[in-house]
């Protein structure tokens, strides 16, 4: 237990092999509740880190949704599992909320965490993704509605 212990202080990967370094960590901004519900679900054109591209989200269940990028080369593609965060209300209830937060994976053995958070119109999507458990430091994610 004290040599796990003490690889994890000095930044070397833990037992599960997901790294234990002060960079990487499961970060998410607040979710926040609109008027509207927000849906996640659709076409969206952007770009991935500088990577112009189209991402296609479609729903598993009224939480789950699965999505994927591809550039417009072709050459880089992404397959997500995004959860839609709900938030608990002064009621007693849950709610939809703007964030969905996501694992992805790029079938070349690299994989991670990201969040999404949707706009108050529902046209636009901004986020962040990473290797392992960390949510960041791979790039950032915009994107707009096809079609808006």
């Amino acid at each position: 237990m004290v040599l796990v212990a003490t690889a994890l202080a000095l930044g070397c990967p833990g037992p599960s092999g997901t790294g234990g370094g002060a960079a990487e960590a499961t970060k998410y901004p607040p979710a926040s509740v609109y008027e509207i519900d927000p849906q996640f679900s659709g076409e969206w054109t952007g770009d991935v880190d500088g990577l112009r591209g189209t991402l296609n989200i479609g729903e598993l269940d009224e939480r789950a949704l699965f999505g994927s990028f591809v550039t417009d080369d072709g050459a880089t593609e992404y397959t997500l599992l995004l959860a839609h965060t709900h938030v608990d209300t002064d009621e007693g209830g849950e709610v939809p909320s703007n964030r969905a937060t996501f694992t992805w994976q790029d079938g070349l053995g690299s994989r991670g965490k990201g969040w999404l958070l949707i706009n108050r119109e529902d046209t636009a999507l901004t986020g962040s993704f990473g290797y392992g458990v960390a949510t960041e430091g791979l790039g950032e994610w915009s994107f707009v509605r096809a079609g808006s």
